[in-house]
């Protein structure tokens, strides 16, 4: 409900002008009225919302001329910038304040680049700056064609593929940086070919002489680092993760990784501790201390300490229940070992225990990044023997700490990339629904 408000405020709609068939297509109907409520709620306790902000001031000035006059005399030079992620609110409101007399000069100028567009699913609307020169008749268009960053044949592949987007100005890149370097396009097999093919491609330029803190491996999601990692410690070569942790390191990979460290060895603590409510079983900080109290003076293991407090009055009976139900799972669990294989007891387990829907209940925008990494995780035991084999190869990899001091090769979303710039660069997974993602491309812009 949130975001549809959201997006009808992104789009300068209040409840008396949402058209009637969207108001009427969500909640069995009740979407209009629910907004209306929610904006007269927000006015009895003298509140606005992020929407309103803008809401409110293209209300403001479209009922009352003369208020709309005081801000146009004050706001004079009007300057703009990123106007490809300007939203259908913000363009209105725009309007408005370069409204002027046909006897009077407009001074307004708009930044912004029709190829950078990547907040439509925020309300971000292209078509903005596509129209620019007819909103504001006269207006000068300056076309910033002159490229000071990558060379001719990078400029080359990125306006050939940028070429394929429908709704666009166009523009022609061009640099006299030179030619440099030609692209160097691959096709590989699988994930496992293109971490061993970026491998071997970096230590020949190590050997050539060129430095690791000038290349980097640049993907599209977090899960992708994974192989990249594993190949890079298994190559001796130093390398750091930015914009994030490095993927064992990944707190919905540690909880993954607790449950099954203490499926193979009921006594390890750390596990126990990390799990016993996660996903919120109702085992709150009391229950995890009448555990530790009573592990502690029988010298045994929480998980120990936890059966037997089950068969006792010393918790509430609903602690009691959860606790009992947490263990029983462990129990099924073990008794499925031999009967599946261990990729697919992990997804079970991961289903079972609730943390794959904890993650898809998840309302925030990294929650589906998350359910990513556990996916990924799972795909990565494939290549081992045994459960026992791969919680093993995780010991190793979580050891590996870096070394301080060492030239070290980057690992790093093309996000966290922006603006760095490095001698050598590696772009792995150029494939479909992983670059572009589907939500990108399911957006249909």
């Amino acid at each position: 409900m949130a975001g549809l408000i959201d997006r009808w405020k992104n789009r300068a709609l209040t409840p008396q002008t949402v058209p009637q068939a969207e108001g009427m297509s969500f909640a069995e109907g009740k979407g209009l009225s629910l907004y209306r409520q929610y904006q007269e709620r927000l006015l009895q306790i003298n509140a606005c919302d992020f929407g309103d902000l803008i809401l409110h001031m293209i209300t403001l000035m479209q009922n009352h001329r003369d208020i709309l006059a005081s801000i146009q005399r004050r706001a004079r030079f009007l300057l703009v910038d990123e106007y490809q992620d300007t939203n259908v609110a913000q363009y209105l409101w725009l309007r408005l304040l370069a409204q002027r007399p046909e006897t009077e000069p407009r001074h307004i100028c708009c930044v912004g680049d029709d190829d950078q567009s990547i907040y439509g699913w925020r309300g971000a609307e292209v078509g903005n700056i596509l129209r620019f020169d007819q909103d504001f008749p006269g207006a000068k268009v300056i076309r910033l064609e002159q490229n000071y960053r990558s060379t001719g044949h990078i400029l080359g592949a990125a306006s050939s593929l940028i070429a394929a987007n429908a709704s666009r100005l166009g523009k022609s890149l061009w640099t006299e940086a030179g030619a440099g370097e030609k692209i160097d396009l691959r096709g590989l097999w699988d994930a496992n070919e293109e971490a061993r093919t970026v491998g071997d491609l970096v230590e020949d330029r190590q050997r050539q002489g060129d430095s690791l803190s000038e290349m980097a491996i640049l993907v599209r999601a977090g899960f992708q680092t994974r192989e990249f990692e594993e190949r890079m410690i298994t190559l001796g070569i130093p390398y750091r993760v930015i914009g994030g942790p490095r993927f064992y390191e990944r707190a919905e990979i540690r909880d993954a990784l607790a449950y099954l460290r203490l499926l193979v060895q009921p006594d390890d603590d750390l596990a126990f501790e990390r799990i016993i409510n996660l996903p919120k079983r109702g085992l709150g900080t009391a229950a995890l201390q009448m555990i530790n109290r009573l592990a502690r003076a029988e010298g045994t293991s929480m998980s120990r300490a936890a059966a037997q407090l089950i068969g006792s009055e010393d918790l509430r009976p609903q602690a009691r229940r959860a606790l009992a139900h947490f263990l029983e799972d462990f129990k099924r669990w073990r008794e499925q070992i031999d009967q599946l294989d261990h990729p697919s007891l992990t997804e079970l387990i991961l289903e079972d225990s609730g943390i794959v829907e904890m993650w898809q209940k998840d309302k925030s925008p990294d929650a589906s990044g998350r359910l990513e990494n556990l996916r990924e995780l799972v795909g990565a035991m494939r290549e081992f023997d045994s459960l026992n084999g791969f919680l093993e190869h995780i010991s190793l990899v979580m050891d590996n700490q870096e070394a301080s001091g060492l030239e070290k090769l980057t690992i790093m979303t093309l996000h966290a990339a922006k603006g760095l710039e490095f001698d050598t660069v590696f772009l792995p997974g150029w494939e479909e629904g992983v670059f572009p993602n589907q939500r990108s491309m399911d957006e249909g812009g």
